[in-house]
């Protein structure tokens, strides 16, 4: 059988393995790790979203029907290496004309120019375009995919804004090391074509919410070590090239055994959060693994070290006063080691009252003036004149949000 053959064979039963196979296999790995709790969880977590529904199948409609969301670009070879771009008006996404708009920066760099510095020449000094959002949704390494991010990227999209939301590898298909790999990689493939989509390369800024915020800030700061050591990666992107990382809601110190005892109590086994830091079942490798992941620890072993503090974005750090899944004692940590390792701007904002999800999914229901929206806008913009944002429109009644946040498990 010729090479033609064999190949015309091999695609289709490939997808079939990818739509059928792959997931049942995952599913039956994961089984392994389920307790009781999580049953429980899983049904406050249908609750929940029965009665946020009416508001979720308005911002579904609006993902999928929209022709200013452009879903599932592929931006690295991995499983689930897809983003979604939401493109203000003015923007636009041509697959040929973007990768030819690369292509031609890439031959810029090598010959040793700077693309962004030629674009900011041709715009008379300033970056000419959109501030550029890249977003990390969070679901406890387990349950994490970048629709979740389609509420906030509307709003930041009214905003005059782009916003790419990024999918990576859930446990159990990726570990932590290959899940900070694939954000790593989206955040690369963003900044690389954030001129040609209509961006500004001076606006560009990372946000991680819950355990896409750990990812992301893990991901920044790594990258750091490897554009100075001159790792293969680092030639993708820098993170000096960001304006800024925003963590929402996040976990950066997955090396405290409180932390890890919090989540145990919570529901996420230790055995399970071993697992997904790759410190084994038994977490027999932890005093190893999960240092490896944790930007506290990577920041106590960067201090002092010639220009990898100096590589570091500006950091807003958002938590709500009374989340219980990711402790607000989180983002005070990583503040307290971001100032300690030398990051010149450090910002923290605490919402009084709120839960894991209220910043995040039902105060933008709720409609009004969303104090995270108003908080990153103001975060992009700084320096240029305050502006105040309309308020958003309300998704649902008061009451029906209420007794859904009375079932949310997070």
């Amino acid at each position: 059988m010729g090479a033609r053959e064999q190949l015309t064979w091999y695609t289709p039963l490939r997808k079939i393995w990818e739509v059928i196979g792959v997931p049942i296999w995952l599913t039956m790995r994961l089984l392994y790790h389920i307790r009781f709790n999580w049953l429980v969880k899983f049904f406050g977590l249908c609750g929940f979203a029965a009665f946020l529904s009416p508001a979720f199948l308005r911002i579904a409609w609006f993902y999928y029907t929209d022709r200013r969301v452009k879903r599932n670009l592929q931006y690295g070879s991995a499983p689930r290496n897809r983003l979604d771009l939401y493109l203000p008006t003015g923007c636009a996404f041509d697959t040929e004309k973007t990768e030819a708009a690369v292509r031609a920066a890439d031959a810029e760099t090598d010959a040793g120019r700077d693309p962004a510095s030629r674009e900011r020449h041709e715009n008379g000094g300033s970056g000419g375009g959109r501030p550029v959002i890249v977003f990390v949704t969070g679901g406890m390494w387990i349950i994490g995919y970048k629709a979740w991010g389609a509420l906030l990227a509307q709003s930041l999209m009214k905003q005059g804004f782009i916003v790419a939301s990024l999918d990576y590898r859930n446990f159990p298909q990726g570990t932590v090391g290959e899940m900070i790999q694939d954000v790593g990689c989206g955040i690369g493939w963003v900044v690389k074509r954030a001129v040609a989509l209509g961006g500004d390369p001076r606006r560009i800024v990372v946000v991680g919410q819950s355990a896409g915020a750990h990812l992301s800030a893990t991901a920044i700061l790594r990258q750091a070590e490897w554009e100075l050591s001159g790792y293969g990666l680092a030639s993708a992107w820098s993170p000096s090239s960001l304006a800024g990382f925003v963590g929402v809601s996040g976990v950066y110190s997955p090396d405290d055994q409180s932390l890890v005892d919090h989540f145990h109590r919570r529901g996420l086994h230790r055995e399970v959060f071993h697992s997904i830091m790759e410190a084994g079942y038994s977490g027999a490798r932890a005093e190893e693994a999960l240092p490896r992941a944790s930007p506290c620890a990577i920041l106590r072993d960067q201090a002092g070290v010639p220009g990898l503090i100096s590589r570091q974005p500006p950091v807003l750090l958002c938590h709500g006063s009374a989340d219980t899944s990711a402790p607000p004692s989180e983002s005070a940590k990583f503040a307290a080691a971001l100032r300690a390792a030398g990051v010149a701007e450090v910002t923290e904002k605490y919402y009084p009252g709120k839960t894991h999800t209220d910043p995040f999914v039902t105060d933008p229901i709720l409609g009004g003036h969303d104090a995270l929206l108003e908080d990153i806008v103001a975060f992009v913009r700084k320096g240029e004149d305050a502006l105040k944002l309309p308020a958003l429109p309300r998704l649902l009644p008061k009451p029906l949000v209420d007794i859904a946040r009375t079932m949310v498990p997070f």
